[in-house]
């Protein structure tokens, strides 16, 4: 298990109004999982699982930790892509320096991570050569990509 920082706890209970007792990443991927189980369309106001995930752009690592947990588990591509456009675009956008290299061979060795990547547009704040680096392993997949309306590939 992966556990979240005692402050970052602290924080989803109070800012975010995450149950007592969330501890861990993979709690809370399989938590904000279900929160998403079914295509709702563009949600007026957030749940209190996507405060969380906000919560989390200050804690790059624990971020990522959250991202790769919930497309192993997603059942859907409607969750993948939720988690494309959301926060793996935002770790992107803001971390991408530190995190590029794991999502390269994050996407070489899970189809779900080349998946998701699919669906990740460039952002301001986006890094050129990030940018360029993601393109390039994201390009196996994008013929099967989510612009495509493929489904899902297997975890």
């Amino acid at each position: 298990m992966t556990p979240l920082p005692p402050d970052l706890t602290t924080r989803l209970t109070e800012a975010a109004g995450a149950p007592a007792g969330l501890h861990t990443v993979e709690a809370l991927a399989d938590l904000w999982l279900a929160d998403h189980a079914e295509d709702g369309g563009d949600p007026e106001e957030p749940t209190w699982s996507d405060l969380c995930v906000f919560e989390l752009d200050a804690h790059p690592e624990v971020l990522l930790a959250f991202i790769l947990r919930a497309l192993r588990k997603a059942e859907t591509a409607w969750q993948a892509g939720l988690l494309a456009a959301g926060p793996l675009e935002d770790l992107i956008a803001a971390h991408g320096p530190a995190v590029i290299d794991r999502l390269e061979d994050q996407a070489r060795r899970a189809p779900r991570v080349a998946f998701a990547l699919t669906g990740v547009w460039q952002g301001e704040g986006t890094d050129p050569a990030v940018w360029a680096r993601l393109e390039a392993a994201r390009a196996p997949m994008m013929e099967r990509g989510l612009d495509t309306g493929a489904a899902l590939p297997p975890a």
